[in-house]
């Protein structure tokens, strides 16, 4: 056997585990995943609190932007270009990532305080920061939005990076599940979902199909099924909860 049959081989049997993989529906991330996203580690806690006497009833607080809106290769006009805004608004980003996170945490059997009534009690006091809410006690945040926990949520990543014939759109979270009984951290959350493309030119026609594609790939649209994708990976980690009767 030549080498370029056995590299083709090799080629057809990788290709076959990774089909033979995602063939099998999963909320969370592989090996695999990880390789081909090129995020090797996310960081996981959950207490056994979570699991032995969870929480009722569940509020999401605003969330917080660390990364501003968008960062395209430290450019924020072509992610203005591409999600057709004429402004770049933290504020617009981390709301549809906190809508997102609470539509798949909602899945699950907990009691969900929506977040326009939870942005709704919090503006009656006062409280319109991110620093402001994480500065007070759980307890008090609990009693006001009536909820058993609370969950923290910042955006670590919202990437367009754009280079040639390789794209990749990256969304990523931060999340924390504090009791408002106790004031224990019950679940933190930590990860970023990477959706890579690339393209392959041998000739002039290639590279414009492949230039194209690359571009395409970059649509809003996508973005947001990352941001979906980040969320429901973040749910999955939750042990659904099981509550004595």
């Amino acid at each position: 056997m030549s080498r370029s049959d056995k590299a083709l081989l090799l080629i057809l049997l990788f290709s076959l585990f990774l089909f033979s993989h995602s063939c099998v529906p999963r909320k969370t991330k592989t090996r695999v995943d990880r390789i081909y996203e090129l995020d090797p580690s996310g960081r996981l806690y959950i207490h056994p609190q979570l699991q032995i006497n969870p929480p009722r009833s569940l509020a999401v607080l605003p969330f917080r932007s660390s990364i501003g809106e968008g960062r395209v290769m430290g450019s924020q006009k072509l992610f203005r270009d591409l999600s057709g805004k004429s402004e770049a608004s933290a504020w617009s980003l981390t709301w549809e990532m906190r809508l997102a996170f609470h539509g798949q945490l909602a899945q699950l059997p907990f009691e969900m305080i929506h977040p326009r009534r939870v942005d709704a009690i919090l503006k009656e006091e006062g409280l319109i920061s991110w620093e402001a809410l994480k500065a007070m006690e759980p307890q008090q945040i609990g009693n006001l939005v009536g909820a058993d926990a609370v969950i923290f949520g910042e955006v670590i990543h919202l990437d367009y990076i754009y280079a040639l014939l390789y794209t990749q759109l990256a969304a990523g979270l931060r999340l924390e599940m504090v009791s408002t009984t106790t004031g224990e951290t019950l679940w933190r959350f930590k990860d970023t979902r990477r959706d890579h493309t690339v393209r392959v030119a041998l000739d002039p026609i290639s590279l414009a199909v492949g230039l194209f594609q690359a571009g395409f790939s970059l649509r809003a649209v996508n973005m947001v099924r990352a941001m979906d994708e980040i969320c429901r990976e973040a749910v999955a980690t939750i042990p659904p909860p099981r509550w004595e009767k």
